[in-house]
């Protein structure tokens, strides 16, 4: 049943982040992250699947490798992120509810200032693609000589 509910919820949040690439309102990484977050505690099936694609290696496989975005990238989710929860804060008349919205705000912007590292894209992305590059021709190697694993 839990694996069941992640496997949902990561194939909901995947939707929304292939329809992120597209429309500017949603945030592409953060709903591709939950959905790999997901599929990784779901099932091992889809998990796999999902890093094999382009969308993973377009949009999260650098952040996994580094633990860090590019600062266009970290603003643009910061924005769209403290917007929405502004929109909601008016939005809501409860008290506690408000009160939620702020505790998730000022996490939200601490996570994301202290705990999620800023690289310098061009920079990072070159290093990022030449790791790439490494780890695959380090599998075909393996391959060739019969060590796969």
């Amino acid at each position: 049943m839990k694996k069941a509910l992640f496997v949902s919820a990561g194939i909901a949040a995947l939707a929304l982040g292939v329809l992120g690439t597209v429309l500017p309102v949603l945030p592409t990484t953060p709903l591709l992250l939950l959905a790999l977050y997901c599929f990784a505690k779901g099932s091992e099936k889809l998990n796999k699947w999902f890093r094999g694609t382009v969308l993973y290696q377009k949009y999260l496989a650098e952040y996994v490798q580094t633990k860090s975005l590019p600062l266009k990238q970290k603003l643009a989710i910061q924005v769209f992120a403290g917007l929405m929860m502004v929109i909601s804060f008016m939005l809501i008349d409860n008290s506690v509810m408000r009160l939620i919205l702020v505790m998730g705000f000022l996490v939200h912007n601490y996570v994301f200032i202290f705990k999620i590292k800023t690289r310098k894209a061009e920079a990072e992305n070159n290093k990022g693609i030449i790791a790439r590059k490494a780890q695959k021709a380090k599998y075909v190697r393996q391959k060739e000589s019969g060590h796969e694993f």
